[in-house]
This record gives structure tokens, C-alpha cells and sequence, in this order.
């Protein structure tokens, strides 16, 4: 083999070899999207299970306050409630329909906040759970009802009535600033980088700072 012939042959064996890269990346990209479709495709299923549980809740509320429909206590309790029940319905059916036009056409950054949205549902579950904490006599008012058949309301003193409403209102006010402040936009403070890993996970985190960090470029 003469010099030609081994620069040719290397050529060759380059060109093959680059071949083989893009093809097996190809391949690579095509398994891990393969991957992501399967994982969404689980995640649809236990929004579906999740629509279906908020769904039960709504229609015992309905019915525990169409059996004692009056201006009283437990009752309004029992809307406070379904409220957020039907809330967390609207919220689970939004995830699913997200779920379902996930583009991966799309570009990266949009693709990446529908990702981050998808992902950060336990999150946003979480928020709306302490959303409900202000409002935490609702539940005791529908407890005393239906285990005692007692309208605990009619029992209370009226310092304890006014100890009850301030506690909810600074609770609300509490709650309400958590609320606002869970947001990838702010994940660079250290207790939302923090809350966030514990209640979902340090995968949220790295989105929320790639989100974040796209966001502060285009600005």
C-alpha cells in the first residue's frame, strides 16, 4: 500500500467512523425521548388517578351540603372547601392536557417551561394544600358535624371567634406571601432553592435555574 492509497483508506475510515457518531446520536436522542414519552405517559396516568380522587371529593361535599343545605357553619365550610377541591380538579385536567401536546419540536426554552410546569406539579399541590391552612376551621366545623352532629360554631365564645378570625387572617397573610414567593423566578433565595428541593426534588431546582438564568439573558 502506497502512501495514496493509506491516506484514502484513512479518509475513508474517518468518513465512516463520523457516520457512525451521528447515526448512534441519533439513536441516543431517539432512546431518551423514547424515555421522557414513557415517564410523561406514567405522569398523565397518576394526574388521571389524582382528577379522579378531587372529582369524589367534590360530589360527597355536594352531597353532604345538598342533605343540610342552610346558612350555617359546616355548610360554608363544606363550599370552602369544595372550592379548593374543584381548584385541584382544574389544575390536574390543565396537567394532563399539557401533558398530552408536549412538543418536542418546540424550542428549548418553551419546551423546557412546559417541562418545568409538568414537573412542578407537586409544588403547585403543595401550594394550593397551604393555601387551605387559613381556612383550617372548615375542616374542624365538618368534622365535629359529621362525627358528633354538633354545629361547633354555635358552641364558641365570642373571643374565641375573634381569636379564630385574626389567627386565619394572619395565617392567609402568611401563606399568601409562601404563595407568591414559590417561583422559579426567585429559586436564586436560598429557602425557596431549599423548600423547593424538599417538597419536589433537585431536578425542579436545575430547571428552575436554567429557566430563570434564559429568562435574565433575553431581558
Amino acid at each position: 500500500m502506497n502512501l495514496d492509497n493509506f491516506k484514502s483508506a484513512w479518509q475513508q475510515q474517518s468518513t465512516d467512523t463520523h457516520s457512525a457518531i451521528e447515526i448512534n446520536q441519533a439513536k441516543l436522542a431517539e432512546i431518551k425521548i423514547n424515555k421522557q414519552i414513557k415517564a410523561l405517559n406514567k405522569m398523565k396516568w397518576a394526574r388521571i388517578i389524582e382528577s379522579v380522587v378531587f372529582l369524589i371529593i367534590i360530589v360527597l361535599l355536594w352531597k353532604y351540603i345538598a342533605a343540610g343545605f342552610t346558612f350555617s357553619a359546616p355548610i360554608i365550610s363544606g363550599f370552602v372547601l369544595n372550592l379548593f377541591a374543584i381548584i385541584g380538579l382544574a389544575g390536574n385536567i390543565g396537567q394532563i392536557v399539557l401533558i398530552s401536546n408536549i412538543d418536542y419540536s418546540k424550542p428549548v426554552n418553551q419546551l423546557q417551561k412546559d417541562f418545568y410546569r409538568v414537573c412542578s406539579h407537586k409544588l403547585e399541590l403543595t401550594k394550593l394544600l397551604l393555601m387551605s391552612v387559613p381556612f383550617y376551621l372548615a375542616y374542624v366545623f365538618i368534622g365535629f358535624d359529621l362525627l358528633f352532629g354538633i354545629d361547633l360554631y354555635q358552641y364558641l365564645e365570642l373571643h374565641m371567634i375573634w381569636f379564630y378570625s385574626l389567627s386565619s387572617v394572619l395565617l392567609f397573610i402568611a401563606t399568601a406571601w409562601v404563595f407568591a414567593k414559590l417561583n422559579y423566578k426567585n429559586i436564586s433565595e436560598k429557602w425557596v432553592n431549599a423548600s423547593v428541593q424538599f417538597i419536589v426534588g433537585k431536578r425542579l431546582v436545575t430547571m428552575a435555574e436554567f429557566l430563570n438564568s434564559s429568562e435574565l439573558i433575553e431581558s
